[in-house]
């Protein structure tokens, strides 16, 4: 039997009650009860949907370890090209 690593998309989301002066700051104290371990305020998590089944990524965990050890190569090497110009992006590509 092989092992498998599959890509489940579902969508959730939360109403969360807030004051803020504009929207900025609404999404940003919304963004800390959510992040807040502290936070005894129970935050719901509404489902919206999910992607059938035949549109789920799946890939042999074989493969996955190696293409992630393949990513942070490129990264590597792509941040020593790099060095000195922290301030430019690097864009990975398969």
């Amino acid at each position: 039997m092989n092992k498998y690593v599959v890509k489940v998309v579902n969508v959730f989301s939360n109403l969360i009650e807030v004051e803020a002066e504009d929207e900025s700051g609404a999404r940003q104290k919304a963004f800390e009860v959510l992040t807040d371990e502290n936070n005894d305020e129970k935050v719901d998590h509404f489902y919206e949907s999910t992607l059938p089944k035949e549109n789920w990524s799946v890939i042999t965990k074989e493969s996955f370890e190696k293409l992630k050890a393949q990513v942070e190569e490129d990264f590597s090497k792509a941040k020593e090209q790099n060095n000195g110009a922290e301030n430019e992006p690097t864009i990975i590509t398969p």
